[in-house]
């Protein structure tokens, strides 16, 4: 099943962002957790998936004057440059291709901007595709290690950010704001 792939990997993207903003003691404390998973879906990709680290999109959200950079990967180098697309999920722009596209926000400026998105907000995302807009359709809150995911939402893109956004060390929850296409 999709969800016990990708939990994994988006529970560590929590715990990432606490490492980056934490004392040495949590680092050391969850130096030893293991790496996020690459996903696998049973429709392939449509282009090779880009080197860790490369620009894949801009995500951008007029009303809240958010501007933020796309990164391949879940790593805490590249989620301290902006979002992370999550590896083996459909590119920003390709998530049509029956497969969901995964944006992970590390905790900080974006992650609190992300938890400010309301039901019908409008989303921008820029990518070697072009500009697709976006409508957010659903918000939710859950454990990070009950977070539900549908493996069948192609044609949405999710972004994950960790909640409460300003939580001191890896935060408990996640908040999922789910975006379709507008056509």
């Amino acid at each position: 099943m999709f969800s016990h792939r990708i939990i994994p990997a988006l529970a560590s993207v929590g715990l990432g962002c606490g490492i980056l903003f934490t004392t040495p003691l949590a680092r050391e404390i969850y130096s030893g957790m293991s790496r996020p998973r690459t996903l696998s879906f049973s429709s392939p990709p449509s282009t090779p998936p880009p080197p860790r680290g490369e620009l894949v999109a801009r995500l951008t959200v007029s009303r809240l004057a958010l501007d933020s950079a796309v990164l391949e990967g879940l790593e805490a180098g590249t989620l301290a440059k902006g979002a992370g697309h999550v590896p083996g999920t459909a590119l920003p722009g390709e998530e049509k291709a029956a497969r969901p596209s995964l944006i992970a926000f590390a905790r900080g400026r974006t992650a609190s901007e992300i938890a400010g998105l309301r039901l019908g907000d409008h989303v921008r995302l820029t990518s070697a595709r072009g500009p697709r807009r976006y409508r957010v359709v659903e918000r939710r809150i859950e454990e990070a290690r009950h977070l539900r995911l549908d493996e069948a939402s192609g044609g949405r893109v999710t972004l994950i950010a960790p909640f409460p956004p300003d939580f001191p060390g890896p935060a408990p929850m996640r908040l999922a704001v789910v975006l379709k296409g507008r056509d």
